[in-house]
């Protein structure tokens, strides 16, 4: 079977005529719907599974590590045709382990662990109003300062200790007033920095 067959014959599962939504998905991903699906790589293959399941103008999207086996180029093509669905209506539910792309998509995060939805978060004020990713230089010990906040992470090297915090910054400040202290860096946490955070 050709790739313009297998769009045929997931399109014909719908009302309507798709053939136009069709043509454009084709060009953007840039896929040549005249090639055979058993000769295609995996990343055309994938190409093929993104046009079947948005020719259709789906109202709820589903998406599980859909980027695997795309170059850089076409993520970020495939992110834009993403967005501009949700932009139009359509719900969209990302799951992938590559959290800089939910970063990226996302407007609204589920951390889940062991199987169970153990936060769900919208993203800025998960990035923003909560974590800190905190890098103190002080030649003594932060460890015994730091007991009893709420903290993960913690790497230590060359009298440098970095971890991510949450909690009260004013506490954590408190604490860390107490050192004589070289330099200090507090800053936004990445999300991948913020995950780890439920999983240590």
């Amino acid at each position: 079977m050709k790739v313009k067959d297998l769009l045929k014959y997931a399109a014909s599962f719908y009302p309507g005529d798709h053939s136009q939504r069709t043509n454009e998905l084709v060009q953007i991903l840039e896929l040549d719907v005249n090639r055979k699906i058993e000769d295609l790589s995996f990343g055309n293959k994938k190409k093929v599974g993104i046009v079947v399941g948005l020719l259709h103008k789906p109202k709820l999207i589903i998406l599980d590590e859909p980027t695997s086996g795309l170059d850089p180029l076409m993520q970020h093509t495939f992110f834009k045709l993403i967005q501009q669905e949700n932009q139009q209506g359509a719900t969209v539910l990302f799951s992938s382990h590559i959290l800089s792309e939910v970063q990226q998509l996302c407007h609204r995060v589920a951390i889940i662990k062991n199987g169970s939805i153990v936060s769900i978060q919208d993203i800025n004020s998960l990035n923003e109003n909560t974590y800190k990713k905190v890098k103190v230089k002080s030649d003594e010990d932060i460890n015994k300062l730091l007991q009893g906040l709420d903290f993960v992470d913690m790497q230590q090297y060359d009298h440098t200790s970095s971890f991510v915090y949450r909690g009260d910054v004013d506490s954590l400040l408190k604490r860390l007033s107490q050192l004589h202290i070289e330099d200090v860096t507090i800053q936004e946490p990445t999300l991948e920095e913020i995950f780890m955070h439920y999983y240590e």
